[in-house]
């Protein structure tokens, strides 16, 4: 009898949060592209503005104890867009972010998480309008933030999570060069913003392998 309730009872653990016990290693690989395409004119369907973003964020993490979770990642950022054929711009982004989330438990192997972080993104752009006119951008972006959603742990080494709501503070500064005609002029700008993406907006997924 008693090694039934042991079994029971180790069956039962399995089933809530085996996963996130302390000293777990968790390797993340999150992956997100939006596609968002514009007509100015609707007479004239052919003439279309587009941009594409996308986003590759490879991190680890270590639960350092039961349910809570500090982690570190790498960041890259493509973005380009496209007006009617007369402009295009194009920005690459690296950078680096820190973590850390507690986990709260649902139900067997789903989870609901909170946390916050901070991120530091280096970006450089070009704004090509044709071969006499050009623009180039390089800047800088330090944030921290919270963020929730919610997480499901499919097996001993798998997991998969998806951020539902956020909220931070951003400040950034940039350096433009413009060139035109063999003029240069070059400014800078310092900008800081307060914003909330709100639930379901930006919706993108980590896959966790954990050992």
């Amino acid at each position: 009898m008693k090694k039934n309730l042991l079994t029971a009872l180790a069956v039962l653990l399995s089933l809530h949060g085996f996963s996130q016990t302390k000293g777990t290693s968790a390797l993340s690989l999150g992956i997100s592209s939006s596609t968002n395409e514009y007509y100015p004119n609707k007479l004239t369907s052919d003439e279309s503005s587009k941009n594409t973003n996308s986003v590759i964020r490879l991190g680890y993490g270590l639960f350092v104890t039961d349910n809570n979770k500090v982690s570190m990642e790498l960041i890259y950022n493509h973005y380009k867009q496209d007006y009617m054929e007369l402009s295009s711009d194009k920005i690459n982004g690296y950078g680096a972010a820190v973590n850390y989330q507690h986990y709260f438990p649902l139900i067997k192997t789903f989870y609901a998480y909170a946390g916050g972080g901070a991120q530091y993104i280096r970006s450089k752009s070009n704004n090509d309008q044709d071969s006499s006119n050009s623009r180039l951008n390089e800047s800088n972006t330090y944030s921290i933030g919270a963020s929730g959603g919610l997480a499901w742990f499919i097996s001993k080494r798998w997991a998969i999570e998806t951020t539902l709501l956020s909220a931070g503070a951003l400040y950034g500064d940039s350096e433009n060069t413009n060139t035109s005609n063999n003029l240069k002029q070059t400014s800078k700008t310092t900008t800081f913003n307060l914003s909330s993406d709100g639930i379901f907006n930006n919706l993108g997924f980590k896959v966790f392998l954990m050992f």
